[in-house]
């Protein structure tokens, strides 16, 4: 199975590369490790959810709660419910 940050849209990661990365190094490496460790969007906790929101531009926040129960705003369309 693949892990999550394989299902994610590229967009989003380099929106985080930029966003976070260099000013907040730690954060960023505590998302990208979340990303990494878990196989479904699912499996992430509402903490790691926050964090990652946090540091999203606005643009790319969920769109309601379907977005953010299942992740649809950072997922490529292969991988959306």
């Amino acid at each position: 199975m693949t892990k999550l940050i394989d299902q994610v849209q590229p967009v989003v990661l380099r929106a985080l590369d930029r966003s976070a990365k260099i000013n907040y190094t730690a954060s960023y490496r505590a998302i990208i490790a979340s990303l990494e460790s878990v196989n479904r969007y699912r499996d992430l906790t509402i903490d790691q959810v926050n964090t990652l929101i946090t540091f999203l531009p606005q643009e790319l926040h969920p769109d309601g709660k379907t977005d953010f129960y299942y992740g649809d705003y950072i997922l490529q369309k292969k991988y959306q419910v």
